[in-house]
């Protein structure tokens, strides 16, 4: 079993994630400043699916600074609202905004748009609890083989339900109860007794926040009209078209991504096209990595393509007193001849 066989009736997460980094180096045997630059990024996903209704909104801005000074900026946005034609199918209606900038661009572009499309997405991070839970009890030794599958999804579905047990409760003693419910489950499917500090570790995996985890797909297509033009030219009826995924390919990963263009009815000569991808992985409990992605493309007729690209990742430790930071940043600028590379280090201890 995957984690992204889990099928809920609804889905409602939020993730936002902020990174970036910044190098400061001044060798006296030269006469300026030699490093001063650093990358902030700031990316948002939001979804929330119904048996008849859903809406996403997914946002990734980045900030490139150069001797404390702005130096480049990126950002995509984008909302879209779903209507689904029939109860629990995945085929459906959309409207939707697009906004999208690159340093280069007079200014940002807009467009509204109308369509349909086919796809659907799943909040796992039920599922995905209960594998974590199933690790626990083997590092523990409580069972001595994986849980089967029946029993996985059982205990997943009973996590699910986490709203019916907080009714009228605090989460700490809604936790309690389902856990034991959980315990139930487990003990009577493997016949293993799951000890009282066991138990409590199972609450806490119960009420963990920040590893919330979807799966998902959809295709979408439509025709737009241009609010505003990023190059300042007359607004006009645009096609637009948009391919978003999410997979979560273990209980401590996430991958996302969208692909957007839009553009006139020759989209294939002429197009804006934005496309993002955004990876995060549990390393260990004092190790996380996270990284970003972005490609936007402006390809207009008898011009060469503009094309900027930019990708990140950090990478954080705790290793007892003391912490350790390593960030990695690429980026290229529509009108640039070459990459700019960023790469920082930052040790730092506490000595009382």
């Amino acid at each position: 079993m995957e984690i992204c066989d889990y099928r809920p009736p609804q889905t409602d997460l939020t993730n936002l994630w902020l990174a970036g980094n910044y190098r400061y180096f001044n060798d006296p045997a030269t006469p300026d400043v030699d490093v001063n630059a650093g990358r902030a990024t700031l990316t948002l996903n939001k979804l929330f699916d119904s048996p008849m209704f859903g809406y996403s909104l997914s946002g990734l801005g980045e900030l490139g600074l150069v001797n404390l000074g702005l130096a480049s900026i990126a950002a995509q946005g984008a909302g879209t609202a779903r209507y689904y034609f029939v109860h629990g199918e995945p085929l459906f209606g959309f409207g939707g905004l697009n906004v999208g900038y690159a340093t280069g661009q007079p200014q940002p572009g807009i467009t509204l748009s109308v369509g349909a499309g086919y796809g659907r997405f799943a909040d796992v991070t039920p599922l995905a609890k209960a594998f974590r839970i199933e690790k626990l009890l083997l590092d523990r030794k409580v069972i001595t083989q994986g849980l089967p599958d029946s029993v996985l999804l059982a205990v997943g579905e009973e996590i699910g339900r986490w709203e019916e047990y907080a009714v009228g409760k605090t989460p700490a003693d809604a936790a309690k109860d389902l856990a034991a419910a959980v315990v139930l489950r487990i003990q009577g499917a493997t016949g293993a007794t799951v000890d009282p500090r066991t138990v409590l570790a199972i609450e806490d995996e119960i009420l963990a926040t920040g590893a919330e985890r979807y799966c998902g797909w959809a295709l979408q297509a439509g025709l737009g009209y241009e609010l505003v033009d990023p190059y300042g030219n007359p607004q006009d009826v645009v096609v637009t078209v948009s391919a978003d995924a999410a997979y979560a390919p273990a209980p401590g990963a996430q991958l996302l991504f969208r692909a957007l263009a839009f553009g006139p009815f020759d989209i294939v000569n002429q197009h804006t096209l934005t496309v993002t991808l955004a990876y995060e992985q549990e390393l260990s409990a004092t190790s996380a990595l996270q990284a970003n992605a972005m490609f936007h493309r402006v390809n207009r007729l008898d011009l060469d393509p503009e094309d900027s690209l930019s990708a990140s990742a950090q990478l954080a430790f705790t290793l007892g007193k003391a912490s350790l930071g390593i960030g990695l940043a690429l980026g290229k600028a529509a009108d640039a001849t070459g990459w700019s590379v960023d790469f920082s280090l930052s040790v730092s201890m506490k000595i009382l």
